[in-house]
């Protein structure tokens, strides 16, 4: 009995992972720099599987979202413009056509009580100067709807990149991660170079926007998703490095200085080589994580976090 249990809800590690704490609110972008290290405790969790049986129309799912009781998701580059919703139990329910808009490099989803965003910054080789989240209105959204034909589009660069020569997989502009709190967009980029990630925060309106970092930290994996719990008070992050899946968790923070609390690293160790897209605090604030195609099958697992005693009753 005492095995099952450690199988089934996590094994805690006797040891800890130094990460470096970010430089908040940074004014000057030259400015931005790691200032000191703290010790992060490291738990090892094993997901449980919702679904490794979704439709191949999902098979490069990297958004997830949690909206209408389905589960939203895009697909990344070179697909087609529209979205898709399958239920609980994995099965589609909906296809949503964005008819005036082109998927260049979809990345990620979020939503308020208004829009869907559609983060359209992916950005592998570093060149790319045309960023830009897509958003739709969800009272175009009907039970009925196949297609949407107003998006609106929130351009922005990142005002510390100077460098736009092409590298792939080697820089650190990259970016597949964001969530919406309150009035502003909040993105995480996936740092190929040195497994690092930089907070940017931009308003909602439709202005263009030079947006410059507002901290740093080493989070030691590749971001590819970020969502908040519905009370504000916990922030996840997935990604992987060298295939293998990781997720940090920020909580008992101060407002929005996400990085200013605590943190707990968490080892997915069981996914083995699966590509880790999405995360999206769901119904009851249950957290599930995505994953796109490849060795293995497109798939969606469940967190139960609230077990954990590090994070229960935060």
């Amino acid at each position: 009995m005492k095995s099952f249990l450690f199988s089934t809800i996590f094994l805690l590690v006797l040891a800890s992972c130094q990460h470096k704490s970010p430089t908040k609110e940074l004014s000057e972008v030259s400015n931005l720099k790691d200032s000191s290290s703290t010790i992060i405790p490291t738990i090892i969790y094993n997901p449980i599987l919702v679904s490794d049986q979704l439709s191949a129309k999902v098979d490069e799912q990297s958004g997830l979202v949690w909206y209408n009781q389905l589960f939203w998701i895009n697909n990344d580059s070179d697909c087609a413009a529209s979205l898709f919703a399958y239920n609980r139990n994995g099965n589609l329910r909906k296809e949503l056509r964005l008819s005036q808009a082109i998927n260049l490099d979809w990345e990620d989803l979020t939503e308020d009580s208004t829009f869907l965003y559609i983060g359209d910054f992916g950005n592998n080789f570093g060149d790319r100067r045309d960023l830009r989240v897509l958003r739709l209105r969800k009272s175009q959204i009907s039970k009925d709807s196949v297609s949407v034909q107003e998006c609106e589009k929130l351009k922005f660069e990142w005002a510390d990149q100077k460098d736009f020569s092409k590298r792939k997989q080697t820089h650190n502009y990259d970016c597949e991660a964001f969530f919406a709190y309150k009035d502003s967009l909040y993105f995480f980029s996936k740092n190929w170079g040195d497994h690092k990630t930089r907070m940017y925060v931009m308003s909602k309106d439709t202005s263009y926007h030079k947006l410059k970092p507002n901290c740093e930290f080493d989070v030691d994996f590749m971001v590819t998703g970020a969502d908040i719990r519905s009370d504000g008070k916990m922030v996840a992050l997935v990604g992987y490095k060298d295939f293998h899946t990781y997720m940090m968790i920020l909580f008992q923070y101060q407002g929005t200085d996400f990085f200013g609390g605590k943190q707990l690293f968490v080892d997915l160790k069981s996914l083995g080589r699966a590509q880790t897209e999405g995360i999206v605090f769901g119904e009851n604030d249950s957290l599930f994580i995505s994953t796109e195609q490849t060795k293995l099958p497109q798939s969606l697992f469940k967190v139960e976090w609230q077990s954990w005693p590090e994070l229960s009753g935060k």
